[in-house]
């Protein structure tokens, strides 16, 4: 251990004189690659004298197999002959037969088959376009860089490296006839499978076992010695899986198999920094804080100076490293970590660095004011295009920051316009789905949301196109789902739940679908009286948003008619500083439905409602100035002023139905049906005759509640049906819906102290 310390001591020390070759030197695998592809152009050349053309599909195969073997990890001759002959890209008989039989003859010949790969004759017959390889496509450029670094080699590294291929060949040729599965027997230099597998060979013992791995170069935990990390090939690899992280993280490799790779790279490549990052991206992915942040210090160690001029965005940990201290609330170290990248950014010229570190130390530091993103937007031209996408990353966060505040719409929309303009014309696909799935909570919060469940089914309609954006695609899932249960859909509700479970299993990605899950669940147990199910829930919602935690419990309480603890919470809420708008409006909300559950006829209450009223219509958030309306409906009708409250409801009416769930709709029409007796003259005859033209509403009421299985207001909907027909005299119908009442309350069950709520 002490040794491993040392040496790593030794690499990151700024003196050293151990820097990397500019020029990556060829490997074996290398080498039998462009075997590989010069048995191909002979293959293709023979088909193309005989008049016989080679298969589309067995073209792309061969090319996607070389892709393949260029950009992964250099692998030993028994893990590429693996490949060739199983799998997807299992090549033909002849042309596995034609290519070991290369391989045979190049090893058992002389050095001269390696020279013929330095000439550049030879390479140019390799890269002919009438046989499909482009000298200027990527396979093209890897053959003529290969060729170009052997030509300049001298011949005692010539002598090396044939060598070194020989034996590379050997080990692999003894690794395939000692591995499991059938033995291979060597004849005439060309591998078989014999027919008949050979009986069971003994165990061996341990020791047998360690020189067996010693032979055909295995370390200890199993990895092949021979199969190296080239710079150009770890780049790749980082740059795919990073992606893949982001934006498609089911696609990516599992979190024990990605850390054995950043393992292999760092210690193949011990200069480079980019590994370390992309296990703080597996690490961040599992929850692994720890680790995640011992990596970007280990990324950190490595020298700055010697660095910086090879690996673009090393100042970039420095900002990854003061967001994860800014997330666990360290402030100190996050704006130190900021001054270290801005005088990293400002050293070596980046202004794209530069500006996001700047934004990031004046939000930490409450200096951020919204005029300025607008301004810089407009400030914006098409040839500064390294800021654009920052211009529309602020304009996003301007556009979050507005919706918490209460800001108007039309404000909001006009920046979501200018961040379209900017998308649009420079094609950024990844903000095209933010911006929808922005839009889609921007009027859902303004309570639009029959908009909103639009714009979230336009974005899962066109996840291909937006190749499978990971924020837009979650936000969209979450926020549709929710609007699938509030519409009496739990079935395709939960299926959406699943897709997001499935699509983001992990944080932060996960964090959408886990909060709409945790409402439906809240929802379902509060309909139901189901409240220990409800109050489970709120305890994992109060993992993901404290005060959102509270309020849905608060909500339990109310609907439990346990007034005092729901009081207390809502006051502790209500002192809380930079609370959202909308949830300080729901809380004085809430509190007014307290007063209207309990009974109390207070001014006070009704003061309350009132003022919120008007800062919802200031606001311009009418879904929720409508439930407010609905709420004073039924405070001025306890307050015995039904003209009042039916021009309340008859107001809130509209935009309920328009974009309310099927729970509030039913609610407003039972209310709407009792405003409606409230006003009419008192005649048995005419209220009669009210009720009748009104049962079809109480009736539809009914079926939402049931559809909802809200068991408490289907029984009150009985409840006041029956006693409406018994004060008309009606004992036919009286005796209907007291039927209905006595069966439903049979097959469902509930305490009589919940029936009669609000």
């Amino acid at each position: 251990m002490a040794t491993e310390l040392n040496d790593e001591l030794d690499t990151l020390d700024p003196t050293s004189k151990l820097v990397p070759a500019r020029i990556e030197s060829p490997t074996a695998h290398k080498i039998v690659v462009l075997v590989l592809l010069k048995q191909y152009v002979i293959n293709k050349k023979e088909c193309l004298d005989t008049g016989i053309s080679m298969r589309p599909q067995k073209r792309r195969m061969f090319y996607m197999l070389i892709f393949k073997l260029i950009q992964e990890a250099d692998k030993s001759y028994d893990e590429l002959h693996a490949l060739l002959t199983t799998g997807r890209y299992k090549l033909d008989k002849l042309m596995l037969e034609a290519f070991e039989k290369a391989m045979s003859e190049f090893c058992a010949g002389s050095i001269e088959a390696l020279f013929d790969f330095a000439e550049i004759q030879n390479i140019d017959e390799i890269l002919n376009e009438n046989y499909g390889i482009s000298q200027f496509s990527m396979v093209g450029v890897y053959v003529r860089r290969v060729g170009v670094v052997l030509e300049r080699l001298s011949f005692s590294d010539m002598m090396d490296m044939y060598r070194s291929i020989c034996s590379f060949y050997e080990r692999g040729v003894c690794a395939m006839a000692s591995g499991p599965g059938p033995r291979k027997a060597v004849a005439g230099g060309v591998l078989h499978r014999e027919e008949t597998p050979p009986p069971l060979a003994k165990e061996k013992s341990t020791e047998e076992e360690k020189k067996n791995d010693d032979a055909v170069g295995r370390c200890a935990d199993g990895r092949n010695l021979l199969s190296k990390w080239a710079p150009k090939q770890a780049k790749y690899f980082i740059n795919k899986q990073s992606e893949l992280l982001e934006s498609n993280e089911r696609h990516s490799l599992s979190p024990v198999e990605l850390q054995r790779k950043v393992q292999e790279m760092i210690q193949d490549l011990p200069l480079t920094t980019t590994p370390y990052f992309l296990g703080y991206m597996n690490q961040l992915r599992v929850r692994d804080f720890y680790n995640s942040l011992s990596a970007l210090h280990r990324a950190l160690d490595r020298s700055p100076v010697r660095l910086m001029s090879q690996e673009k965005g090393y100042q970039y940990f420095c900002i990854n490293l003061a967001v994860l201290h800014a997330t666990f609330g360290h402030r100190d170290e996050a704006l130190s970590a900021l001054r270290e990248s801005i005088m990293l950014a400002q050293e070596h010229g980046d202004k794209r660095s530069l500006n996001l570190a700047n934004t990031w130390y004046c939000l930490l530091r409450d200096e951020l004011p919204l005029s300025t993103v607008r301004r810089s937007v407009s400030e914006a031209n098409e040839v500064d295009g390294s800021l654009l996408q920052n211009y529309t990353l602020a304009l996003h966060f301007a556009v979050k920051l507005g919706t918490v505040a209460g800001y108007k719409p039309l404000r909001l929309f006009d920046l979501l316009h200018h961040s379209d303009n900017l998308t649009n014309r420079n094609n950024f696909v990844d903000h095209a789905s933010e911006a929808l799935a922005l839009r889609s909570a921007v009027w859902a919060a303004y309570g639009r949301h029959e908009l909103s469940a639009l714009y979230s089914q336009l974005l899962l309609t066109a996840r291909d196109r937006f190749s499978n954006g990971s924020a837009g695609l979650g936000s969209a899932l979450a926020s549709y789902a929710l609007w699938l249960q509030l519409q009496g859909q739990p079935q395709m509700s939960r299926v959406l739940l699943d897709r997001g479970r499935c699509r983001f299993p992990r944080l932060p990605s996960a964090e959408g679908w886990m909060i709409s899950q945790c409402h439906v669940i809240i929802q379902a147990g509060i309909y139901q009286c189901r409240w220990h199910d409800a109050l489970k829930a709120c305890d994992q919602l109060y993992l993901l948003d404290i005060s959102d935690a509270l309020m849905q419990r608060a909500s339990i309480y109310v609907a439990k008619r346990e007034f005092f603890n729901a009081r207390r919470l809502l006051d502790n809420l209500a002192t809380q500083t930079q609370l959202p708008f909308l949830l300080r409006m729901r809380i004085k909300v809430m509190l007014g439905y307290c007063g209207l559950a309990e009974g109390r006829f207070s001014s006070e209450t009704t003061m309350l409602l009132m003022s919120v009223a008007e800062e919802m219509a200031e606001a311009q958030m009418d879904y929720e100035l409508a439930l407010v309306d609905m709420l004073l409906a039924q405070q001025l009708l306890l307050l015995g002023l039904p003209q009042k409250a039916y021009q309340a409801i008859k107001r809130a009416m509209q935009d309920i139905h328009t974009n309310g769930g099927i729970f509030e709709r039913a609610r407003t029409d039972f209310v709407f049906v009792r405003c409606l007796l409230a006003i009419t003259p008192n005649n048995v005859e005419a209220r009669k005759g009210q009720l009748m033209k009104s049962l079809d509403l109480l009736e539809r009421a009914a079926k939402s509640f049931k559809k909802l299985q809200a068991h408490s207001k289907v029984l009150d909907v009985y409840v006041f049906l029956a006693q409406r027909f018994n004060e008309f005299g009606e004992r036919t119908l009286r005796n209907k819906y007291a039927g209905e009442f006595r069966r439903y309350f049979t097959n469902h069950p509930i305490p009589r102290e919940y029936l009669g709520s609000p």
